[in-house]
């Protein structure tokens, strides 16, 4: 069965277009709304090209969240058109070392490792991470977050050292530039866990994973979203060595404080949920796998647009369960 670590690369939002809405759609984002989200999104990219032009700054900055939105909504392959468009516009107006042309091509970037294409994202996204050294410096916030983007598609790409030396390096610098127990650092020691467990060393994955967890719950709290979803990739880990029992007992816990924090269908909340159901089926617990495969579907189809990812990973799963047990589609 499929199971989803939590994802914490960055696709970048670059914020006010000068086109107001009765609400911002990053809110919307945060929220799990990711249909309502788009839409507004979309609306008000078309209000800017209306009221501005098709290339006009603010109207590339709304056609560049409206590609952040499509990332973040699991719908990568949506963004790629419009983002690769935006990208040359902003080129040609702003010219390729303005930092709003950077956060284009990150964003193209992440929509391209997403859509299964990490080859043609690691040529954007280093390239980006060379033109933020040279404008913002190496160590500067935006560059760091890059290079975290870059190490991902490394090991979406299969460069797996190159995946795991990269995000040590970035792990270390912030470490150095922004102390041990800042919500970037976390991320990237989290970040580093995924970089181990690419490469099936879960022994290692586990060690980083439960110290950074124990470091989120002192620095940021219990039912931080970012401890929320390290506790998460460290159960998927825990199954992945063998320790199924501890890892049907942290999945566990981490979907009751996610149905507590987040709300039922919230993105984080039916992934736990996919993962618990995984881990009851290695457990031999095949019906209560079964059961919550069922209720977090119809979740997924109330909450997420059609394509996401958890909500792909979640059908699949469904359709695998029912065939182990011998049950209809129905």
């Amino acid at each position: 069965m499929r199971r989803s670590r939590d994802v914490v690369a960055w696709a970048v939002r670059e914020g006010d277009s000068g086109v107001s809405t009765q609400a911002d759609p990053a809110d919307l984002v945060r929220a799990g709304k990711f249909v309502e989200a788009i839409r507004a999104y979309e609306d008000r990219y078309a209000q800017a090209e209306r009221s501005f032009g098709a290339i006009h700054p603010a109207t590339l900055t709304s056609a560049n969240d409206l590609g952040f939105a499509y990332v973040s909504a699991g719908q990568p392959a949506h963004g790629i058109g419009i983002l690769t468009r935006t990208l040359a516009a902003r080129q040609q107006i702003s010219g390729a070392r303005d930092q709003a042309t950077i956060n284009v091509m990150v964003n193209l970037g992440m929509a391209l490792l997403y859509s299964g294409e990490p080859a043609v994202a690691v040529r954007h996204l280093e390239t980006a991470g060379d033109l933020s050294r040279e404008v913002a410096g190496p160590d500067a916030p935006q560059t760091l977050t890059i290079l975290n983007n870059v190490a991902e598609a490394y090991l979406g790409a299969g460069r797996l050292d190159d995946g795991v030396r990269l995000h040590e390096r970035v792990h270390q610098a912030r470490e150095r530039t922004l102390g041990a127990d800042h919500r970037d650092t976390l991320t990237s020691a989290n970040n580093l866990g995924h970089a181990f467990e690419a490469a099936q060393d879960h022994v290692r994955a586990i060690e980083v994973y439960e110290t950074t967890l124990a470091a989120c719950e002192r620095a940021l709290g219990p039912d931080h979203v970012d401890t929320l979803s390290t506790r998460n990739n460290l159960a998927t880990n825990y199954e992945k060595a063998g320790r199924v029992a501890e890892a049907i007992a942290t999945h566990e816990r981490t979907l009751a404080d996610r149905r507590r924090m987040l709300g039922e269908t919230h993105m984080h909340t039916l992934n736990s949920a996919n993962n618990l159901a995984a881990a009851y089926f290695a457990d031999g617990r095949g019906r209560d796998g079964l059961a919550l495969l069922e209720r977090t579907s119809t979740a997924c189809a109330q909450a997420l647009p059609p394509g996401h990812t958890v909500r792909r990973q979640v059908e699949a799963n469904l359709r695998v369960a029912r065939q182990f047990l011998g049950h209809g589609a129905g």
